[in-house]
């Protein structure tokens, strides 16, 4: 519960203080840099990464996403969620932030969606049973690794018989020097402020950002236990040494007529 409130306590100053460099780490997108073009930019990104996912989903799993509704887990200021919504019925953005989900409302009203529903992550239970994809995109990896795991597990039990999943997760332990540098940064009183000053160029008080790596492996159980018998992954690379690598989860849950997983090639996509 401590690490949990500690990571809530993040993301209320990430979106108090810089909201969309939170959710893309570009230069640009820092507050004072932010204006019409680099905001047009931010949510072309979500535009294009909504298609490629979809995409993605129906290259492996040989059916295209459909439905009426749609669960965007970490929606941090609505980058995914707005595009989604134009796709489903109702798009549900869920994320541990208020600071976050109030931005991704004043979005919406922006560009005229009016068919979001926006949630905190305490209250995704609730939406159980209500949704027929669940997307996720650059969130997991700052949430403790434990929490990430059951609000895993919630997510694909909460999918509809039939629907559709995309997870992104960062994998560890990754490279030694970036894991000590981690575990300094988040273990030592002032160790991340200097960090911010000597090495990132930021203001001493500039809040630390939480990664964490998951097993494919456990996660892969936790899949099986929710009755998921096929899925894939497509692996995106480190960039540099101090990031860890991802892995975008792509499943379909089975209904009440079969799994549809079983028609599917054994192995990864």
């Amino acid at each position: 519960m401590r690490a949990l409130q500690r990571s809530r306590d993040q993301w209320e100053r990430w979106g108090a203080l810089d909201p969309y460099f939170a959710v893309i780490t570009e230069p640009c997108y820092h507050r004072e840099h932010l204006d019409a073009a680099s905001r047009k930019q931010f949510f072309t990104t979500g535009q294009r990464q909504v298609e490629k996912l979809l995409l993605a989903i129906e290259d492996c799993t040989g059916a295209f996403p459909t439905g009426t509704r749609a669960i965007d887990f970490g929606c941090g200021v609505g980058r995914l969620t707005l595009p989604l919504a134009e796709r489903f019925e109702c798009v549900y953005g869920v994320d541990i932030s208020t600071e976050m989900l109030r931005e991704a409302a004043r979005n919406a009203k922006e560009f005229r969606i009016d068919n979001v529903r926006w949630a905190e992550s305490p209250g995704l239970a609730q939406l159980s049973g209500q949704y027929d994809l669940v997307v996720s995109a650059i969130a997991f990896q700052h949430i403790p690794v434990r929490e990430g795991e059951r609000l895993f597990t919630a997510l694909v039990e909460g999918l509809r018989p039939g629907g559709f999943g995309w997870i992104s997760v960062t994998l560890g332990p990754g490279h030694p020097a970036a894991r000590a540098l981690r575990w300094l940064r988040k273990s030592v009183p002032l160790a991340h402020n200097i960090v911010n000053v000597s090495f990132l160029g930021r203001n001493w008080s500039y809040p630390y950002m939480e990664v964490n790596g998951y097993s494919l492996n456990r996660l892969g159980v936790l899949l099986a236990d929710a009755g998921i018998k096929q899925w894939h992954v497509r692996f995106g690379p480190a960039r540099t040494w101090r990031k860890l690598s991802i892995a975008n989860i792509i499943f379909r849950k089975g209904d009440a007529a079969g799994d549809p997983s079983e028609e599917l090639a054994p192995g990864r996509g």
